[in-house]
C-alpha cells in the first residue's frame, strides 16, 4: 500500500447540508495540540479487530458507512470561528474501505505485513482540515478470518465508544448476512447535543464545589517529573514505545482479593503500587499522575459516541516508610473524591494549578496510569451468529506523556505496560520502571481489617464501621454480615430466591412459596449505630451485594429480590453476574420504581407528582397510625424535619405519643435506606434482557405521572410481568400481599424451570398484565 488514504469521500463529494455544535473543552485542548504540532499522530488512536465469519470487503464497508451515518461524530469536522471552536457536522458522507489484501501471503508475512501497515496507519497523522477524522482499512487473510484496523483522532473516539462501535458492527454484519436490517437502538444524543449541554453545564452553577475541590487538592502544586536519560529536547517529537509484562494469573488473583479485603477497586491497588515504584526512582514523597475518567453517569449518555472523557489528578503522599496498604486506602479516598467531583474540565485544573501552556511538555502531568478491563466493554470478544470480533494490542502512535503506565484485561491475562517517550528514556530504563511496579504488586498482601488511612482534609468519621473511603465493604464487615444471612427452607432442591433486604420479614412469604423452595435473606444494612458514608456509585455499592450474593451461593442459576431501592440493586447485581458469566432466571421487583423515571421528568413534572403523593400519604398515614395499623411514631419520622429536630423521639420520651417494639428496628434502617436512594439518584440502570416479576403495591396512584410499570419500561428489555399486590409499601409482605407473591412466583418460576416455558398465572388474585418493550 502507498501512503494513507482518508476513507472519508473527498469534501466535494459530501452532502453540502452541515449542522454546527460548540467543541468541548478536552476536543479544543486536543486541536490546539494538533495545531502546535501538525506532524505528530501521538493524538490518533488505533485499534486492531481480529474478525471471522463469512467475511468479504464490501459488507464491511457497508456496515462502516452504516455506523457513519448513524453516528454525527464520525462525519464531524472541525472549524475555528469567531466565536471559538466548532463542530461541523455533515448530513451526509460517503464511507471508503481501504483493502490490503493479505490471502497470498504466508502466515509470517502476511503477520509482517500487517504490523507494518499498522504501524503505518497508527503514526499518520490526521490533517486538521479533514472532512473527517476516522479510517479504517480491511487486511483479509481468508475469506472467514481477517484484521480491521481502525484508526481515529482523540477529538472523536474513546474507549467507551469504541466499545459501542465494536458491538454494533458485528450487529451489522450478522444482520446483512441474514438479510435484514440491524436491530440497532435509536441513537437519542449525538455528541454535538452533549456539547451543547455541556456548555450550559458549565456556565450554571453546579459545578461550584468541584471548583473549589480542584482548587484545595491543587494548592501548592508541583510537576511531578521522572528524570529521564537525556534532557528534555527543544521540540517535542512524541517517540514512543511501548513495553509490557503479562503477570502471572495467581499475582492477578491475588491482587484482586487484596483489593476487596481492603474495600477498594483494582485501579487502587494498581495505581498505589506504580507510586511506590515512583517514589523509589524519584525520591520525591508526593507523587503525581494523571488517569482518565468516563464522564457517562448518566443513561443518556451511555449510547452516544464521542470523546466523553476526563482527565483528573491524582496526587499521592508517599512518606519512605509508607506501607503499600496505606498507599492504596489514601488512593481509594483519593478516587472517590475525584469521581464526585468529576465533571470540572481538565483545562480549568491546568488553570488552578498555574500551569503554563507549553508545546514542548504534556499538559500538567508527565506521568498517566489507566485500567482498561476491558477493549470491547462486554468481556474480550462480540459474536453475533457466525461473526466474531476480539481485539489486539493497539500500535503504537507516539508518546503523549513521559511515562504512560497501563493495564489491560487481555484473553492471556492481566497486562501492565508503559509507553515511554525515547526522547527522554532509554528502553531499559522504561523496562526498569515497569518491573519496579510488577515488583511492588508482587509486595501486596491480603490482610483483613487493614488500616484505612483518610485522604488530607477528609473527617475520619467517614471511614467509620469497616467500610473505607472507597464506599466498599472490608473483608471483615463482609464476612461479618455473612453470618447473619438467613434462610428459609434451606434443605429444598429448587433454585433459592435471594432476597436483598432492610429486615428479615420473609417469613410468611417463604411459606406461601412452599417448602420446595429456598429463600435466602441478605441485610443490607450495616451494623451498629447510624453513621455517614461518603458517595459513591450505586454500581459499586451493587458490587457489595455480589459478594454476598456469591457468599451465600458460590455459582448460579440466581433468582433475585429486593424491596424499593434494594430491587434496583438487585437488577444491577442480576446484570454484574451475567457479566461474570452467570445465569440469572428471574428478577424480583417489590415495589421499586425505576431510577431515572422521576429525576428524569419535567420540573414542572416532578414536582406536581410530589404534590399528588404528599396528598396521599399524610391522611392516609395519619389514618393508619390512629387506627393503630402503625405507630404516631413511624408516621412522624417519615417527615425529615421532625427527625432532625428530634420531636418525636422527645415527645416518645415524655410520654405524649405511644411507640412499639418495632420502631428501633425501622429507625435503624431508615438512614441507610435514605443514603441508597441518594446514591440511586445518580444510577441508570443498562438495558437487561431477562426475565423480570414486578410486584406493585396497592398504594401506588395511577395516572399520568404514575407509570404502571413503576418506569421499568425504559431499561428492560426482556420479559416484564407486573402484579397488583394488595397494602401498602411497607405491608405487601403480610399474609395478603404474602399469598398472591407466592401463588405467582410458584406458577411462574415453575414455568421458567420447565425448559424455559411459563405458564400463565392466574389473575383472580390481583391484576396482572404481561408487558412488551413495544406495550411498555
Amino acid at each position: 500500500m502507498n501512503g494513507i488514504a482518508l476513507n472519508i469521500a473527498p469534501t466535494h463529494e459530501i452532502e453540502a447540508g452541515y449542522a454546527l455544535f460548540p467543541a468541548t473543552a478536552c476536543q479544543v485542548r486536543f486541536w490546539h495540540e494538533q495545531k502546535a504540532s501538525p506532524k505528530a499522530s501521538a493524538l490518533n488512536i488505533a485499534f486492531r479487530l481480529q474478525l471471522s465469519g463469512p467475511l468479504d470487503a464490501a459488507s464491511i464497508e457497508q456496515v462502516l458507512g452504516e455506523l457513519v451515518a448513524r453516528h454525527e461524530i464520525l462525519r464531524t469536522r472541525f472549524v475555528m470561528t469567531g466565536a471559538g471552536l466548532r463542530q461541523q457536522v455533515w448530513s451526509h458522507a460517503p464511507f471508503r474501505l481501504e483493502v490490503v489484501d493479505l490471502t497470498g501471503l504466508e502466515e509470517k508475512a502476511g503477520v509482517a505485513e500487517a504490523e507494518r501497515v499498522g504501524g503505518e496507519q497508527a503514526r499518520t497523522p490526521f490533517e486538521l482540515s479533514s472532512p473527517s477524522f476516522f479510517r479504517a482499512v480491511w487486511l483479509p487473510r481468508s475469506t472467514t478470518q481477517g484484521e480491521l484496523q481502525l484508526t481515529f483522532h482523540s477529538l472523536v473516539m474513546d474507549g467507551w465508544s469504541f466499545a459501542i462501535l465494536v458491538r454494533e458492527l458485528v450487529e451489522g454484519l450478522a444482520a446483512l448476512h441474514a438479510g435484514h436490517d440491524p436491530e440497532f437502538p435509536d441513537v437519542d444524543l449525538h455528541h454535538g447535543d452533549y456539547a451543547l449541554w455541556k456548555e450550559e453545564f458549565l456556565a450554571s452553577g453546579a459545578l461550584d464545589r468541584a471548583r473549589t475541590h480542584w482548587r484545595q487538592e491543587l494548592q501548592d502544586f508541583s510537576r511531578f517529573d521522572v528524570p529521564g536519560d537525556r534532557p528534555r529536547s527543544q521540540e517535542r517529537r512524541f517517540q514512543g514505545v511501548i513495553r509490557s509484562i503479562l503477570l502471572p494469573s495467581a499475582l492477578s488473583d491475588r491482587l484482586i482479593a487484596a483489593a476487596k479485603a481492603q474495600g477498594v477497586t483494582l485501579f487502587s491497588v494498581a495505581a498505589a503500587g506504580l507510586a511506590m515504584a515512583l517514589q523509589t526512582a524519584t525520591g520525591q514523597i508526593r507523587v503525581a499522575m494523571g488517569t482518565q475518567m468516563s464522564v457517562r453517569d448518566q443513561q443518556e449518555l451511555e449510547g452516544v459516541v464521542g470523546p466523553l472523557i476526563n482527565t483528573v489528578i491524582l496526587r499521592l503522599d508517599v512518606p519512605r516508610n509508607s506501607t503499600i496498604a496505606s498507599v492504596t486506602a489514601q488512593c481509594g479516598a483519593k478516587l472517590s473524591d475525584a469521581i464526585e467531583h468529576l465533571h470540572l474540565p481538565f483545562e480549568e485544573m491546568m488553570e488552578m494549578a498555574g500551569e503554563v501552556s507549553d508545546v514542548d511538555r504534556p499538559s500538567l502531568c508527565s506521568v498517566n496510569f489507566a485500567l482498561q478491563q476491558s477493549f470491547v466493554g462486554g468481556g474480550d470478544e462480540v459474536r453475533r451468529q457466525d461473526f466474531a470480533a476480539t481485539t489486539s494490542p493497539s500500535f503504537n502512535a507516539g508518546a503523549l506523556y513521559d511515562l504512560n503506565f497501563f493495564m489491560v484485561r487481555r484473553p492471556q491475562g492481566w497486562r501492565i505496560s508503559c509507553e515511554g517517550d525515547t526522547d527522554l528514556y532509554d528502553v531499559e530504563t522504561i523496562d526498569r520502571h515497569l518491573a519496579k511496579w510488577r515488583e511492588m504488586l508482587e509486595a501486596v498482601e491480603i490482610e483483613a481489617n487493614l488500616p484505612l488511612a483518610p485522604a488530607a482534609g477528609r473527617a475520619t468519621a467517614n471511614v467509620a464501621g469497616g467500610v473505607g473511603a472507597s464506599g466498599f465493604m472490608s473483608q471483615a464487615e463482609l464476612e461479618a454480615k455473612a453470618r447473619n444471612i438467613v434462610r428459609f427452607n434451606e434443605d429444598a432442591p429448587g433454585t433459592p430466591i435471594i432476597a436483598l433486604n432492610n429486615v428479615a420479614v420473609l417469613f410468611g412469604l417463604a411459606q406461601q412459596i412452599g417448602s420446595d423452595r429456598p429463600i435466602v435473606d441478605i441485610s443490607m444494612v450495616p451494623e451498629g449505630a447510624p453513621r455517614e458514608f461518603p458517595p459513591r456509585a450505586f454500581q459499586d455499592i451493587s458490587a457489595d451485594a455480589v459478594r454476598l450474593i456469591r457468599l451465600a451461593r458460590p455459582r448460579g442459576p440466581y433468582i433475585l429480590m429486593g424491596h424499593c431501592v434494594l430491587g434496583a440493586m438487585a437488577l444491577e447485581a442480576a446484570h454484574q453476574l451475567r457479566r461474570e458469566g452467570e445465569t440469572v432466571e428471574l428478577v424480583i421487583l417489590n415495589d421499586s420504581w425505576c431510577p431515572g423515571y422521576r429525576e428524569l421528568m419535567p420540573w414542572y413534572d416532578r414536582q406536581l407528582r410530589k404534590m399528588q403523593v404528599r396528598a396521599d400519604n399524610i391522611p392516609r398515614d395519619f389514618r393508619k397510625a390512629m387506627r393503630g395499623e402503625t405507630s404516631m411514631v413511624s408516621f412522624l419520622k417519615q417527615y425529615r424535619i421532625v427527625r432532625w429536630l428530634g420531636i418525636a423521639d422527645l415527645a416518645l420520651k415524655l410520654g405524649l405519643i405511644r411507640g412499639d417494639a418495632s420502631e428501633h428496628m425501622v429507625s435503624e434502617n431508615r438512614w441507610y435506606i435514605e443514603y441508597l436512594l441518594a446514591q440511586q439518584a445518580r444510577y441508570r440502570p443498562a438495558p437487561y434482557d431477562g426475565d423480570v416479576q414486578i410486584f406493585r403495591s396497592g398504594q401506588v396512584l395511577n395516572g399520568r405521572l404514575f407509570a404502571w410499570d413503576l418506569g421499568w419500561h425504559q431499561a428492560i428489555t426482556g420479559k416484564l410481568v407486573v402484579t397488583e399486590i394488595p397494602g401498602m409499601h411497607d405491608q405487601i409482605f403480610r399474609s395478603a400481599g404474602a399469598a398472591v407473591i407466592g401463588k405467582q412466583l410458584r406458577e411462574r418460576l415453575a414455568g421458567i424451570e420447565a425448559n424455559g416455558v411459563e405458564t400463565s398465572p392466574d389473575e383472580q388474585d390481583g391484576p396482572t398484565t404481561f408487558l412488551s418493550r413495544a406495550e411498555a
